[in-house]
């Protein structure tokens, strides 16, 4: 028997695979720069489809619900399935009572595997996140020093997001960019590169 989790996030993925145009999933993967499962949804209709289903579905209205349905669709490794459930996770913010991001790590460190997904977690869920609770900020030290590159390169990424709403910004992006000297993961290095260059 399917629980309400997977049958949701089944028909979130059964209308994307619909949606899908295979030649911007091929233009998509040249894009990132590496063969990745994708249906070729446009990001604006993957918005669209979330926000259907969630004011559609009592479940996606409640936090622990919300996370779940969100997880599973990350956890699927198609591109578009898991950029709907970090559109929804975004989504998730708003009702959110508590929103320590050290719970989306697991997530990051065994599903993201490509700068469209980590950098998407980074702007849509976490730097969201860190712009209501700068006390969770210490997280990001924590993932900058990861052995899980994608971790690393979402503790810069959502420093850059969070440039000009947060206090103390300039000294907090120092702070990271120390971290990475020694960084030799390409992938990492290009979004010091970004980084540093808001930094000026």
């Amino acid at each position: 028997m399917v629980d309400s989790h997977s049958k949701i996030s089944i028909l979130i993925d059964r209308e994307l695979k619909k949606s899908g145009e295979m030649e911007f999933a091929l233009r998509r993967n040249r894009l990132i720069g590496k063969e990745i499962a994708s249906y070729g949804v446009k990001t604006s209709k993957i918005r669209k489809i979330v926000r259907k289903y969630r004011k559609g579905f009592q479940e996606l209205r409640t936090t622990k619900d919300c996370f779940g349905i969100a997880s599973e669709l990350i956890s699927r490794k198609v591109l578009d399935d898991q950029m709907a459930g970090i559109f929804l996770l975004g989504l998730c913010q708003e009702i959110s009572e508590t929103r320590n991001i050290s719970r989306f790590e697991k997530l990051i460190a065994n599903y993201i595997d490509n700068w469209a997904t980590c950098d998407a977690i980074s702007s849509e869920v976490i730097a969201k996140a860190l712009r209501d609770l700068p006390e969770e900020i210490e997280t990001l030290y924590s993932w900058a020093q990861s052995k899980n590159k994608w971790l690393r390169r979402t503790a810069l990424v959502t420093i850059v997001k969070l440039k000009n709403r947060i206090e103390y910004w300039n000294k907090i992006s120092s702070q990271i960019l120390s971290l990475f000297l020694e960084e030799k993961e390409p992938i990492v290095k290009s979004a010091m590169r970004w980084l540093k260059k808001e930094v000026g």
